[in-house]
């Protein structure tokens, strides 16, 4: 599992260095894997530095708090915050270092980024087959591999839902308020039903083929049209 991890590790910074999609553009700085991380010099970053403990215990001191890091545990260094980690055992790491592009961002994402920035929790336990280590599994044994059609695509692809997935972690205790719910406009039957009648407006259609269609009654699906759509 290691050589596979740190192959991927080799292919990511060889090929991946932005991410971008839907109004944010992010510069990834490194990608790292650390089999056996003891101890570092306190320091500080300009950009983001994300932390995933594959195996090991250890301490994470940031601005000065220590922290507990185990198995399973994200830990978040800010921009221009002293920190250091330290292990007695070693500590088998995976690790990102990344920075929104604010040129190529809209305000949305300039203005999530600034709150990241100021966030407290920056230690946080999770499973193992929670979406941010799953994703960055998927995404290291992918680029390990170094082949397929689409292999540039998917990897690129790969990177950016990572990066989108931790910042998620650190912001979701945040009401994030920047995003509107989306108003529900009609149910997925309801959908389902109008796409089988578009996409057979050549045939005779009949309220009962389309019913059988969607495994429902006429009678319910007649409901349907006239109580959602009038």
């Amino acid at each position: 599992m290691t050589a596979n991890l740190i192959a991927g590790k080799i292919s990511l910074n060889e090929r991946v260095h932005r991410t971008q999609g839907n109004g944010m553009s992010f510069h990834v700085h490194y990608w790292g894997v650390m089999p056996k991380h003891y101890d570092n010099v306190p320091h500080e970053h300009s950009f983001f530095e994300v932390c995933y403990v594959l195996e090991g215990k250890g301490t994470y001191i940031d601005d000065g708090r220590l922290y507990s890091v185990k198995e399973n545990t994200l830990f978040l260094s800010r921009p221009g915050v002293l920190h250091h980690i330290k292990s007695d055992r070693g500590l088998f790491l995976l690790y990102v270092g990344f920075e929104l592009v604010e040129s190529e961002s809209t305000e949305k994402w300039i203005k999530l980024i600034e709150e990241v920035k100021r966030c407290s929790k920056v230690v946080i336990d999770v499973k193992e087959d929670g979406t941010a280590p799953f994703i960055w599994r998927s995404l290291l044994n992918h680029a390990a591999k170094g082949e397929g059609a689409f292999f540039e695509e998917i990897l690129t692809n790969l990177a950016h839902s990572l990066i989108l997935s931790l910042i998620n972690t650190f912001v979701l205790p945040l009401n994030y308020h920047h995003q509107k719910a989306v108003q529900k406009t009609s149910s997925l039957t309801l959908n389902l039903a109008k796409l089988y009648i578009k996409d057979n407006l050549a045939n005779s259609i009949k309220l009962t083929d389309t019913a059988t269609h969607l495994h429902l009654s006429s009678r319910h699906l007649s409901r349907l049209f006239k109580t959602e759509l009038g």
